[in-house]
């Protein structure tokens, strides 16, 4: 044991020890659901067939049958406003999570991290309200943390209470939105904030605009960039799949 423990030795077992260690943190994924209890996905809705009745010819055809009304596919109707959200779920980044309203002002600035959930705004919009719905929650897996990878076109599902689907893509994303909050220091070994950030507002403006009302259908999802706001939001808009 003290032959391991000489100078010559210790330095290689360290470094084993840490190659271990990268190795597994190199195999976790972060699109992967944390701690706590599963949900099934959302399916995909279903659109609700309503008859349309279109002009047909008078008299027989042809074949001296005559021609009847055709139906056509019509999309679902606008959401009933006493639905709410439940779950929300993103599939090509792997995030499957509850959804709730947010009713404190404790839960909008920081929301408790179990069970895994997304926010709804203090006073904001459920979604299907024809404006803006602003959901976030914290970067960490199995909830937002993978909101990092989304693409463009991505799609968005969220499930409502009464188990109708609606459905989104996502059509901007913008990283290293300011919003600093003088309340929150950063990490001792991090001392200055990104520096896409310098020249950033020294107000929460930028912030503050994603979460404004809209006069159109939209989600606005929203997690940190880092271990506190300071760090910039990482900010995701998805409007209704046409």
């Amino acid at each position: 044991m003290r032959r391991l423990l000489r100078p010559g030795f210790a330095v290689p077992i360290l470094l084993a020890l840490a190659g271990v260690a990268l190795i597994i943190v190199g195999q976790l994924d972060l699109d992967q659901p944390g701690i706590g209890p599963s949900l099934p996905p959302i399916p995909e809705p279903t659109q609700s067939g309503i008859a349309e009745v279109t002009a047909s010819p008078s008299g027989a055809g042809s074949a001296g049958v005559s021609a009847s009304p055709s139906a056509s596919p019509k999309p679902s109707p606008t959401p009933n406003p006493k639905w709410v959200a439940v779950q929300m779920q993103i599939p090509s980044v792997g995030i499957n999570i509850r959804v709730q309203k947010a009713t404190k002002k404790a839960d909008c600035d920081f929301p408790p991290e179990f069970p895994p959930s997304a926010w709804i705004l203090c006073g904001g919009q459920e979604p299907g309200r024809g404006t803006n719905s602003y959901i976030f929650a914290h970067a960490q897996v199995g909830m937002f943390l993978p909101l990092w990878n989304v693409q463009l076109g991505a799609e968005v599902r969220v499930l409502m209470s009464d188990g109708k689907v609606l459905v989104y893509r996502v059509t901007e994303v913008h990283p290293n939105v300011s919003c600093p909050d003088t309340r929150e220091k950063p990490m001792s070994y991090w001392t200055t904030p990104p520096l896409a950030l310098k020249y950033a507002p020294g107000d929460c403006r930028q912030g503050a605009f994603w979460s404004a009302p809209a006069n159109h259908e939209r989600l606005t999802l929203q997690t940190s960039q880092g271990y506190n706001r300071n760090w910039g939001e990482f900010i995701v808009v998805a409007e209704p799949r046409a």
